[in-house]
């Protein structure tokens, strides 16, 4: 049997907070934020150490740094091997909804062409497992409205790469080209 991993108290805090949001628009842009983070925080742990000063930003990962976006940073974890094609494919679904929710000036998750995107969205991650899961760990209702499908398929995505994070290895680089670059 799979099981959910488990989550921390500020993932539970998170969650709750966006199972409490009732709009599509906040719920898209709280749950991308979050994914995003998450994001960083595995580039962070993987990579090796920033070479500026603790204090100072990421020299790639913040402000506007080669990393600081949301499709760079999708796009590095998959180049990585970090995450996989298809989970790829929904984090840049969710990157398009989410510049739709945050660029439009109206926002309706029952009118085109932003139905589409979610139904899009939807449809790549419903199907998995964790999505399953995800379900019966946070929803009780057998039947799931469309924000609700959105708030569960935000939380999938969330709760496997909080896995994912907390699976990654720092990176020690290649011994044998430091050596090289060390001459």
């Amino acid at each position: 049997m799979t099981r959910l991993p488990q989550v921390n108290a500020s993932f539970d805090v998170f969650a709750d907070d966006l199972l409490a949001e009732r709009a599509s628009r906040p719920i898209v842009i709280i749950g991308a934020s979050k994914i995003d983070d998450l994001l960083v925080e595995i580039l962070r742990k993987y990579l090796l150490p920033k070479n500026a000063k603790e204090k100072e930003a990421d020299e790639l990962l913040e402000n506007d740094a080669p990393l600081s976006t949301f499709s760079s940073r999708i796009k590095m974890c998959r180049r990585l091997g970090l995450v996989d094609v298809n989970t790829c494919t929904i984090l840049d679904k969710l990157r398009k909804l989410r510049n739709l929710s945050a660029h439009e000036i109206k926002f309706d998750h029952t009118v085109s062409p932003v139905r589409e995107h979610v139904s899009e969205f939807r449809t790549l991650i419903v199907g998995r497992s964790s999505y399953t899961l995800t379900r019966t760990r946070y929803f009780e209702s057998t039947t799931l409205k469309v924000i609700e499908e959105l708030q569960c398929a935000l939380l999938t995505l969330c709760v496997l790469l909080e896995a994912i994070r907390d699976s990654v290895n720092t990176t020690t680089g290649v011994k044998k080209t430091l050596s090289i670059s060390a001459r």
